[in-house]
């Protein structure tokens, strides 16, 4: 640097470091090293000299009795302190930095906020957003890493509102978990409104307010250019929530000015000479003050690219430093891990490698260092915090010291200005610029002005060594633990785990005590056999005395929006859902009567005020329950005799016995009678019952059975009745039946919906019709993710049906029934392939096989609680149906017609009734097409749409008619006159989500030509056989 620069530096180390003034002889050495070397080299040469180290010794107290290590400098007020530089709005414009986006492609996009293109869309944006945002409120920011948000950014600190860039919903968090903490963030700082960019504003914002789209922005006319940086501003920013929701913390731009220059004196950032490149999302605090803010206050160019983007390709941190010639890069430590498995070349720009934000493992740091060859004196391990703006203390190369046992990275030495002190192990800190309290809060500060950090910490030879979370802290025989140190240890003995598992403090009654439990992430969970294995090699790695392990589906832990764990929420869910699987949770059939026949008169018989299908539902619900369905009964009665019984499930008032439960075709088990049930409970010694139920294919039933295991547990009860009442089923079964019909006749046509394991709704789910099974009946308002047919190999339902039956400890009978699916069938139990497939099965030849089959099974067939009501229940739909609809063909409906009537379930095609509601057009649902339904309406409608397909529609009726549900061929438009041809195709074709478990791999259309030539030749022998399906190629005489 020039010797104006080097003594105006120097004087600022003297003034915030040693609190005096200089002697002239000392002055001009420190000057001359600053000529010759880096700031970041200078700073720490002075902070490790006699004079400041001999300082520290004497202004630390000690009080053995309290537990209480200060750490820091004599009172604060000194004159040199006045040598304090500060930034000013006019310097901040005049060297506003440059803003260098990069996308995986390659392809990059800059941004510099006071060019005449990009002021003149902020001024445009912050005129709109005062109209839309009372003067000095709080505004969310809902972005990726886009310019768009670096002008909405600017766009809300000159409009005088306070920003706050919110967390991008990502596959790291739940859906629900993430509307909660937006919910939370809105109730907790105030916000008066939210700017998002069209993906978020299209998710479920509704509630929140004066929410502004992208696109509304989009349409705004540029205003004059001119300044976009005010001389005073606020910024709201959020504390990383690893103990539960961020916190909401107000800083001033003094305030942000003060801490930065402070930090800088360290860093020695200069612009023009430094770039920071960075990958972090600008929600956290280090992407947030360090990547953003800090470079905007001191003219620093930053290159910039979206979290999610480097996650799948790291490699674009290299590409950004070398195209940039990059000097400063901030990373977690995991960072650090990912960047020195990918292969790194020799960056000779880097000086300034910074890692904080979670724990510094040395190991990670000494990989990285000879991955990238980088000199030790680069890496810069930095503790930080939203609560001090950002960074507390920082050091130079990668030093540790042993704390309880364990080797601890040191962060370094404070920066100027700020205070340590250690109080009963835990770190508290104190500076100009710390925060005071949390927006909403009581002061956090104890009487001297410090405030803790919930870190465990020491203070050696003025370093500090942050040894852990205080709420991570677990003692077990008298023992201190960490349980990020427990997480080390783990992703050193078994490094494929790292990032998929943690480790929690649950309480075990037996002992009386908290047992740490560790959760490990995998998608075979329920097939791991070495957990004790696991368990016996922490307890030799870490000393504890007890530990368990345990498996548990992708996406059950809850991370942060930093990417740590969120502990306290893990810890939770893990708890609800072992006491689910345990028979905690509580299936009430009263509630779902009353959730499922709103509307409906309770004083008169059911059947005068239920149709068909609804009886058919009220009779599933009782089903499980321990009253009897009596057809004369009002539901007030029903009700009435459920309450007097206690609301107990249906097991406690019945004997035990086999329970069949068929996820088949209807086909395959429809002539069973109750003699065939009488001859098999001879040979097996018990009464024996049949249950058919309607499901979708193995596939995606077992990932609904997962979800209802462990990710139900989480949420609101109220719309999962179904969902519960057929997995209770499922586990209540001796035995499960099931056929190739069921699991492959109609899977490449259908679209299945699949309960998200990321607790969202895709928006294409909106789009499956499904006819009346009893599963579906509250999907509409449920988390769902798409699974198209084409997607699944055929052969994939064989190994499901196996995972299934293990995950289940119950038996699977298969029955092969169609020839073409041989190749896929080999092994299956009852080969049944000798029956025309438009017969139904000989019960006398299915009941033999399945009795000579349990014969042979390794332990006999576990007897059940068995259902009330009749022994054989076959009222739910033969087969599953549900299909895509194309999104256009609705929309092009809801255009054409003003008043409609729509045939068929509320879960079926719910994107219809909100493109209706939004439109403001009239409709009627009623629950079928049936013309004693039709003809009793009271509403003039000019279109039908059915929604769930029951038959052909009633030749009577005149009006247009249009199935969206895929049924025959000739029924799906009628009366239409020219428009049949404008509406174009009802089904489309969709991508399968991913938040759904799986273990084979998704192939399109892999097996289709295989299919579609066993679906023509069964087709024909229907058609052989039953002259009335020759119509009907789409939905066979079987269904």
């Amino acid at each position: 640097m020039s010797p104006a620069a080097a003594e105006e530096y120097i004087a600022s180390l003297y003034a915030t470091v040693l609190k005096r003034d200089p002697r002239p002889d000392e002055f001009a050495d420190w000057v001359r090293a600053a000529q010759a070397l880096p700031p970041e080299q200078v700073y720490f040469a002075f902070v490790n000299s006699k004079e400041h180290k001999l300082q520290q010794q004497q202004h630390a107290q000690i009080d053995i009795t309290g537990g209480t290590q200060v750490q820091g400098a004599p009172p604060r007020a000194t004159p040199a302190e006045r040598r304090q530089p500060t930034l000013s709005s006019k310097s901040m414009t005049d060297r506003m930095p440059r803003f260098v986006f990069l996308v995986p492609d390659g392809r990059e996009t800059y941004l510099h906020p006071h060019s005449p293109v990009v002021s003149a869309r902020i001024r445009a944006i912050a005129a709109h957003l005062r109209e839309k945002v009372p003067p000095g409120g709080a505004v969310g920011l809902l972005y990726r890493s886009e310019p768009n948000l670096i002008i909405a950014w600017f766009a809300a600190v000159l409009a005088g509102l306070r920003p706050l860039v919110m967390q991008y919903p990502t596959r790291k968090q739940s859906r629900a978990y993430w509307i909660d903490s937006v919910r939370n963030t809105v109730a907790t700082a105030g916000l008066a409104g939210i700017v998002a960019d069209d993906y978020c504003a299209s998710l479920d914002l509704t509630e929140f307010p004066n929410t502004v789209a992208q696109a509304e922005l989009d349409e705004l006319p540029d205003a004059v250019p001119g300044p976009v940086l005010p001389d005073d501003f606020t910024i709201i920013q959020l504390s990383s929530g690893t103990t539960g929701y961020r916190k909401v913390m107000e800083f001033t731009s003094a305030a942000l000015g003060r801490h930065v220059l402070d930090y800088n004196q360290v860093l020695g950032l200069a612009p023009g000479k430094d770039l920071i490149a960075s990958w972090l999302p600008l929600y956290h605090d280090m992407g947030y003050i360090a990547c953003f803010v800090m470079p905007i206050l001191l003219g620093i160019d930053v290159v910039m690219m979206d979290p999610m983007d480097w996650v799948k390709q790291p490699e674009m941190l290299v590409t950004a430093i070398e195209r940039h010639q990059a000097t400063t890069c901030y990373m977690p430590n995991f960072g650090f891990e990912v960047m020195a498995r990918t292969g790194m070349p020799a960056l000779p720009s880097m000086r300034r490698w910074i890692s904080c934000s979670e724990p510094i493992s040395a190991a990670t740091a000494e990989k990285f260092l000879k991955a990238s060859g980088a000199p030790a004196e680069t890496f810069h391990p930095c503790y930080a915090m939203a609560e001090n703006i950002f960074a507390v203390s920082i050091g130079a190369g990668c030093r540790t010291a042993q704390i309880d046992g364990v080797d601890v990275v040191s962060c370094g030495t404070p920066i100027p200005g700020v205070e340590l002190k250690i109080v009963e192990g835990e770190i508290w800190v104190r500076s100009p610029t710390s925060l005071l309290r949390y927006v909403g809060g009581d002061d956090i500060r104890d009487a001297e002005g410090f405030y803790p950090t919930g870190d465990l910490g020491l203070v050696i030879d003025g370093e500090l060594y942050v040894s852990g979370r205080k709420h991570d802290l677990l003692i077990q025989a008298g023992k201190k633990f960490i349980l990020s140190d427990v997480d080390l240890r783990l992703n050193e003995l078994r490094p494929e785990v790292r990032g998929r598992a943690a480790t929690l403090a649950v309480h075990d009654e037996r002992l009386g005590t908290e047992m740490p439990t560790v959760l490990i992430e995998a998608p075979d969970f329920f097939e791991r056999t070495d957990a004790a294995e696991i368990a016996a090699e922490l307890k030799d790695a870490t000393g504890l005395d007890q530990v368990e392990v345990a498996f548990v589906p992708p996406r059950f832990l809850t991370k942060t929006s930093s990417g740590k764990f969120n502990r306290r929420k893990s810890r939770a869910d893990w708890i609800a859902a072992h006491e689910w699987r345990n028979g905690a949770a509580d299936r009430d059939a009263v509630a779902e009567i009353r959730a499922s026949f709103p509307g409906v008169a309770w004083d008169q018989p059911v059947t005068e005020v239920l149709d068909s299908l609804s009886l058919t539902l009220l009779r599933i619900i009782l089903d499980a329950s321990p009253v009897r369905f009596q057809r004369q009964q009002s539901l007030a009665e029903i009700v009435a005799a459920l309450e007097a019984a206690g609301r107990t499930p249906a097991e406690a008032h019945s004997e035990e016995g086999i329970r069949i439960v068929s996820l088949s075709d209807h086909t395959t088990i429809a002539t069973i009678t109750g003699e065939h049930l009488d001859r098999l409970g001879q040979s097996l010694g018990c009464k024996v019952t049949l249950e058919h139920v309607c499901l979708p294919p193995s596939p995606v039933v077992f990932s609904d059975l997962i979800f209802h295991d462990y990710f139900q547990p989480r949420l609101d009860q109220a719309d999962f009745g179904a969902v519960s009442r057929a997995m209770a089923k499922l586990k209540q079964a001796s035995v499960i039946v099931t056929d190739d019909l069921a699991e492959m006749l109609f899977l490449c046509e259908g679209t299945y919906p699949a309960l998200s394991h990321n607790l969202e709704r895709d928006p294409r789910a909106d789009l499956i019709s499904y006819r009346w099974q009893d599963y579906v009946q509250h999907h509409h308002r449920l988390p769902l993710t798409v699974v198209s047919g084409l997607d699944v190999p055929l052969g994939a339902s064989g190994t499901v049906l196996d995972q299934m039956s293990h995950y289940l400890g119950i038996p699977i009978f298969r029955v092969a029934r169609v020839p073409g699916f041989a190749d896929f069938t080999r092994g299956w139990e009852y080969q049944a392939h000798g029956q025309r497939l438009g017969h139904r099965v000989d019960p006398d030849l299915l009941v033999e096989n399945l009795l000579r089959w349990t014969q042979d099974l390794p332990a006999p067939l576990a007897r059940r609680h068995l259902p009330a009501g009749e022994r054989i229940q076959r009222s739910d739909l033969p087969h599953f149906c549900a299909h895509n609809v194309s999104r256009a063909a609705v929309d092009r409906i809801v255009e054409r017609y003003d008043r409609f009537c729509i045939a068929g379930s509320a879960s079926s095609v719910p994107y219809l009734r909100r493109e209706l509601d939004r439109a403001g057009k009239s409709y009627v649902q009623v629950p079928s097409y049936a013309q004693q339904i039709l003809s009793r309406l009271d509403f003039d409608y000019d279109c039908l749409v059915i929604c769930g397909a029951m038959g052909e529609p009633p030749a009577e009726l005149h009006k247009p008619i249009i199935a969206l549900q895929h049924i025959a061929l000739d029924w799906r438009t009628r009366n239409l006159g020219e428009f049949a041809e404008e509406v174009g195709k009802l089904q489309e074709d969709v991508n399968s989500g991913t938040d759904w478990l799986h273990l084979f791999a998704l192939e399109r259309g892999k097996d289709l030509k295989q299919w579609q030539a066993t679906r023509v030749e069964t087709e024909q022998e229907w058609r052989e056989l039953m002259p009335q399906a020759a119509g009907n190629p789409a939905d066979p005489a079987l269904s």
